[in-house]
């Protein structure tokens, strides 16, 4: 008889153990909430996020995403289930796939159009300059009609006036 009595002892003990083992401490539990919050967008207000807006439905999705996350619930689990119900809008970050994709895709065509842009004027700056040094040193700078005309106008008057 004390068999059976131990045995459900021993069985409560690891239960017990194993439930708090995968327990999740309440800090971690509101980390996970303001990092999941952040990422969801006010149905209401549009331009803030679940974390920063003070509209009721916000206030009902955190609630929400608490009760998710204490139940277990990986991120991609407590996302999936707000994307499932309000469509890919209530996610702040466009997923890249469809026309999401440009919302990824189009700043860096920007940064990399932009730097090649910059990098071809600098070349040719740097060019410009090096040529413009080189002519000047070697003194092969050549006049132009309008110059030389003008140089000798004026190294006659110079010659007359000495």
């Amino acid at each position: 008889m004390m068999k059976p009595v131990r045995s459900v002892i021993l069985a409560a003990l690891l239960l017990l153990c194993w439930s708090t083992a995968w327990a999740i401490s309440p800090e971690e539990v509101e980390r996970r909430t303001q990092a999941l919050s952040s990422e969801l967008r006010c149905p209401t207000c549009q331009a803030l996020s679940v974390k920063d807006s003070d509209a009721l439905f916000s206030k009902n999705i955190r609630e929400k995403v608490r009760n998710l996350v204490e139940e277990g619930k990986s991120d991609e689990e407590v996302l999936a289930y707000f994307e499932e119900r309000y469509g890919e809008f209530i996610l702040r970050s466009p997923k890249p796939k469809g026309w999401g994709i440009l919302a990824w895709l189009l700043p860096v065509a920007a940064l990399v159009l932009g730097g090649g842009w910059l990098v071809s004027r600098l070349v040719l700056a740097q060019r410009t300059h090096a040529q413009q040094t080189q002519n000047t040193a070697s003194g092969e700078q050549e006049l132009t009609p309008e110059e030389k005309s003008r140089l000798e106008r004026d190294l006659k008057r110079f010659e007359e006036g000495v």
